[in-house]
């Protein structure tokens, strides 16, 4: 199971929690068919008491064809256990329709958001498809994007395993090495300038992760001032930045991955920066407090389960974003970090030739041809 710098932050008794529970195996198959039509294809391998639960949903009406059953699992030996395969398959007409049974629970009730985008352009001697995929950002809140605090390198190795990390001397940065049995050693001075590398992208990612969290609290917070009466908002807003600070000397990232016991420990500290009474507060914009503390609840990535997802093109393929490409079927195996920051995009393209009207094109030519030289005789 991957174990990032993210999940670092968190608890030890959190960690057991998320080792302790069920991993699924997600592989959705999609084909696009030549009328834009889409065959989607579900299967989830995994304990069967998660799999109706899990972080994506899966399909349980009629209008899908639905199967299940035991399987034992790979490479086991004789008293391996049995994994339950969970498998369904749909034919939509479009996108849309493919959208709207994609995401049955509204945004925030801890499962992966997706939307799905299929386009047809007819070119009379081809037809071209797109085909794009997201999977939404699951941090839940999206005052600031990522992108002002970390590049993509450092994105990309707060997200990494620490044994995918290793220190640069010759250019004194951080790598991601993904063939990890090849690494290096290294010296005690070189293993202390990693760690303090480490830490300056660590910063940086909790900047991103409390300043999201702190503005949208401060806008609860400032609502809540106002109908109690105890301050205007043009007044409070003058006190944003007092308040952030604050909450950093009271804050660390541990506290803020745990999570908190409700929003009660940023109300309580908020209470008394603006000597105001908790219970006053809190009762002055109750539905505020109680979305944030939701949030709260889904602040740590999606743990364990993995997603693999595959695209079956009309033609040839002619551009795609995906890890693997063999003949019109492109692959992407992604895991929960790759949208945890942001949005990740699917995207594939591929073009597929109409014979008929080539045909038909090409006759027309030879006939015009023909009709050209039998002219051009006459007149001789």
């Amino acid at each position: 199971m991957k174990s990032s710098k993210i999940i670092q932050h968190i608890g030890s008794f959190v960690l057991l929690v998320i080792l302790a529970s069920g991993c699924l195996e997600y592989t959705f198959t999609t084909r696009v068919l030549p009328d834009g039509s889409i065959e989607r294809t579900i299967v989830v391998k995994g304990d069967s008491a998660e799999i109706f639960k899990g972080s994506i949903p899966v399909p349980v009406d009629s209008t899908w064809k639905i199967s299940g059953e035991y399987e034992e699992i790979a490479g086991g030996d004789s008293n391996s256990k049995k994994q339950y395969v969970y498998k369904a398959s749909k034919v939509f007409r479009n996108s849309a329709e493919l959208n709207k049974e994609l995401n049955p629970v509204s945004e925030g009730k801890n499962q992966i958001m997706r939307e799905v985008k299929v386009e047809k352009k007819f070119r009379w001697f081809n037809t071209f498809y797109t085909y794009a995929e997201t999977y939404k950002q699951t941090f839940p809140f999206h005052h600031k994007p990522v992108d002002e605090f970390l590049d993509d390198r450092e994105l990309e190795i707060v997200l990494a395993d620490d044994k995918e990390l290793y220190y640069s001397r010759e250019s004194d940065a951080l790598m991601v090495i993904k063939d990890t049995l090849v690494r290096p050693a290294l010296s005690a001075k070189d293993s202390t300038r990693m760690k303090e590398l480490e830490e300056v992208i660590e910063k940086k990612f909790y900047r991103w992760v409390s300043a999201n969290v702190y503005a949208e609290y401060f806008d609860v917070l400032k609502a809540a001032l106002d109908k109690s009466g105890i301050m205007k908002p043009e007044e409070t807003e003058k006190t944003r930045e007092k308040l952030f600070a604050y909450f950093d000397t009271c804050f660390d990232a541990e506290t803020l991955f745990e999570g908190f016991k409700g929003d009660s420990t940023l109300l309580f500290m908020a209470s008394l920066f603006y000597h105001a009474d908790t219970a006053v507060l809190h009762q002055a914009n109750r539905d505020g407090f109680d979305a944030v503390d939701k949030k709260m609840e889904y602040i740590l990535p999606f743990y364990g389960d993995t997603y693999l997802n595959l695209t079956i093109m009309p033609g040839v393929i002619l551009s795609s974003n995906s890890t693997e490409i063999n003949g019109n079927t492109a692959s992407w195996d992604i895991n929960n970090n790759s949208f945890y920051t942001k949005d990740y995009t699917l995207l594939l393209e591929s073009k597929k030739i109409n014979k008929g009207l080539s045909i038909v094109s090409g006759a027309l030519v030879v006939f015009l041809l023909i009709g050209l030289a039998a002219g051009m005789m006459r007149r001789k």
